[in-house]
């Protein structure tokens, strides 16, 4: 019975040095999280004024080549210039939309590595 103070205090002790080891756990993979969140977040403005900026010129561009081309068919040909022109910018359109879903699905998810370190740390314990 003597030593039964001993060994709750002991046991208190363990527990609280598991207890902290855990809590450093979890806060290094919550480091890890909101780390991968900023990044995640510069890459997404990143590409939205990239796409924002390359949308506004290559339409401004777009239109600018049409009326140019427009104006340099003879009279007669000016409309299926002008249709010719139209399906053009569609299946251009059309590229471009499915390389960008051909791009985005090819990323990783945005919590890979947390994903990948908790994983880690379930099969630990």
């Amino acid at each position: 019975m003597a030593d039964w103070p001993s060994f709750v205090t002991e046991l208190f002790g363990a527990m609280g040095r598991l207890g902290g080891a855990g809590a450093g756990l979890v806060g290094e993979r919550l480091e890890l999280a909101s780390l991968e969140l900023r990044e995640a977040k510069i890459r997404l403005v990143q590409a939205l004024i990239l796409a924002c900026a390359a949308m506004f010129l290559g339409l401004l561009g777009l239109a600018i080549l049409v009326v140019a081309v427009a104006f340099a068919l003879p009279e007669q040909w000016r409309l299926y210039g002008l249709v010719a022109m139209a399906g053009l910018c569609l299946l251009a359109g059309l590229g471009a939309f499915f390389s960008l879903r051909r791009r985005l699905s090819r990323r990783p998810l945005a919590f890979a590595q947390s994903l990948a370190e908790l994983e880690k740390d379930k099969s630990c314990f």
